[in-house]
């Protein structure tokens, strides 16, 4: 390989190096994002019923060893409003003594628009050692696009992990402290290795369950029944029936009631969620339905009779000595409130089973906290756009000053940018689908002013408003200059006169001026026998076409989501070019 060929080989790499870097450089920085800081406001410690935990008199949290809790963060985005955007992101970081415990990456869906708009990770540093929590936006474009928004604000939520304690712990101080956190949370716990009571007697029937999840749900039965039919949250139920597998005879009555209990949400059976499964591997353990469950048929192995209101029911099992195993889901709030539900077991005479039976109690009553971790909410912010070109040119007009009137009556003032661009501060919610009108106060200068009142409608098709501004009339300056020249000459036979007049017209747009300028002489001179007389007129006209270019696209507001395509279209034309030079380096060594 000679030195040429060795030069472009050296150049071709290096190109094909920096395409690389530019390529890369683009997806670097469509996934970089800032850190926010200072958005959690609050850390809560839960049982696994979502239940808040309280210290108790010392300020101490009693915990159990190896038992499962959660650490529910609120967060609130309130600060970046209209300033956020895809890869933007927050942490917690969990002290070392905690265990993460069965944490799986969540999205965090906008119930309204049903956009994920943010991730959830998890990641364990190991036993006793903690870990970070990790939210990071994204799909904000499409959010807007749902909305019919420009930015998005009022970004706040919450999510849970679940840790456990592997180790006893006295009076262990846990401070939390994060950038994302709006002040140091300070937490003192005990855990302790908790040994259950030895079991006594058989359980007859108990139930659990009532917390939070996130499920879209539809109930034509309750729209028959006048009461709302659908939502995107719901409780879930489990009851375990003749967990001892004991034959209790034929028409086993299982009786399901929605109390309302002090403090207790008021709540509703969706009826279609109800299941019914013989059991046979059931115990006292059990919290879902195992490979062995067999689903059975209404109306066949059992039957359900409905309140008119749908806050109890009754199922009879032809079978009362088979084990059984009911779930269905409720209606619930998901607000942070109580729900309650209470079950009781009969046999067809009427007779009481006890829940267990070593107790005397006939009810069996389960609660829990509704509200679901893991929930995101935003808002749309809505402006007004306007966008100036010349009339004639197509080209941006800046200065132009337009009074911007919402359906209040308010007004605000916008005047347009060297782009041609005025955009609004953001409107308040309600005023969305509602009509502003747009009038121009000041023309700049050089244009005439638009009377024109213009009407926009807040939300629809980007509350956009093209407009175009006439320039005033062109004045038309004309300069003549005349020019006579005068020859005699005095012979006895001779005589000869020429007159020159030359004319020049200019357009100019400076203010109307006349100038004429008339310039004679007469020149004498001896001639023999010649007569002549020439006129010569020249008329110059000298004008500048107005140049015209493309209408410069309007540039909006930046809603976060910027394209990387600079970087992408660099990287692959020097790689084209690198190929290119290893292509004709090739050849080269070839034909040597």
């Amino acid at each position: 390989m000679n030195l040429k060929s060795k030069r472009l080989h050296f150049f071709a790499s290096l190109l094909m190096i920096l395409s690389i870097l530019f390529v890369g450089n683009s997806f670097a920085n469509a996934a970089e994002g800032r850190e926010l800081e200072k958005v959690i406001s609050g850390l809560e410690l839960l049982d696994q019923s979502d239940t808040k935990l309280t210290p108790d008199e010392n300020g101490v949290y009693q915990i159990r060893t190896n038992n499962s809790y959660k650490l529910r963060a609120t967060f609130d985005l309130a600060s970046y409003d209209n300033n956020i955007k895809n890869g933007d992101f927050f942490k917690l970081t969990v002290p070392p003594s905690l265990t993460f415990f069965n944490n799986n990456d969540i999205e965090l869906v906008d119930l309204d628009t049903q956009v994920p708009i943010a991730d959830a990770h998890f990641e364990s540093n190991g036993d006793n050692q903690g870990g970070t929590v990790t939210v990071t936006l994204k799909n904000l474009e499409k959010y807007l696009e749902k909305k019919g928004a420009d930015t998005v604000k009022g970004v706040k939520g919450n999510l849970a992990l679940n840790f456990i304690y592997k180790q006893d712990v006295t009076d262990k101080t846990v401070t939390f402290d994060s950038k994302s956190l709006k002040t140091v949370i300070t937490q003192v716990h005990t855990s302790k290795t908790y040994t259950p009571d030895a079991v006594v007697g058989e359980e007859n029937f108990a139930k659990n369950g009532g917390q939070a999840v996130r499920k879209a749900w539809d109930s034509p039965k309750l729209k028959a029944a006048g009461s709302p039919s659908s939502g995107q949250y719901v409780s879930r139920w489990r009851v375990r029936v003749n967990t001892s597998g004991k034959n209790l005879g034929n028409n086993l009555v299982l009786n399901d009631v929605l109390p309302q209990l002090d403090g207790t949400a008021s709540i509703q059976y969706i009826p279609e969620s109800l299941l019914v499964y013989k059991a046979p591997s059931m115990t006292e353990g059990t919290s879902a339905d195992a490979a062995d469950f067999v689903l059975l048929t209404e109306g066949v192995d059992y039957t359900v009779n409905w309140a008119a209101d749908y806050k109890s029911f009754t199922i009879t099992f032809k079978d009362g000595s088979q084990k059984y195993f009911v779930t269905y889901e409720t209606t619930t709030p998901n607000d942070g409130s109580k729900v309650a539900n209470m079950v009781s077991l009969t046999k067809e005479d009427g007779e009481e089973i006890t829940r267990r039976t070593n107790v005397t109690d006939t009810t069996f009553t389960a609660t829990a906290t509704s509200l679901f971790s893991g929930t995101i909410e935003a808002a749309g912010a809505y402006t007004i756009k306007l966008v100036k070109v010349d009339a004639v040119t197509g080209q941006p007009v800046k200065d132009a000053v337009y009074v911007v009137t919402d359906p209040s009556g308010a007004t605000v003032e916008l005047t347009t940018d060297q782009d041609g661009n005025a955009v609004s501060q953001a409107f308040d919610q309600k005023y969305v689908g509602k009509e502003f009108t747009v009038k121009e106060k000041t023309a700049p200068e050089g244009y005439e002013l638009d009377e024109t009142e213009y009407k926009v409608v807040l939300g629809v098709e980007r509350s956009l408003l093209k407009l175009k501004d006439q320039p005033k009339e062109v004045t038309t300056t004309t300069t003549t200059t005349t020019t006579t020249t005068t020859t005699t000459t005095t012979a006895s036979t001779t005589e000869a006169t020429t007159t020159t007049q030359s004319t020049t017209t200019e357009v100019t747009t400076q203010e109307p001026t006349t100038e004429v300028t008339t310039t004679e002489s007469t020149t004498t001179a001896e001639s023999t026998t010649s007569e002549a007389t020439t006129v010569n007129t020249t008329t110059a006209i000298s004008s500048e076409e107005p140049s015209t270019t493309e209408d410069k696209k309007e540039e909006l507001p930046n809603t976060g989501t910027g394209s990387q395509g600079f970087y992408i279209i660099g990287g692959i034309v020097l790689l084209a070019a690198a190929a290119g030079l290893l292509f004709f380096a090739k050849n080269k060594k070839d034909d040597q």
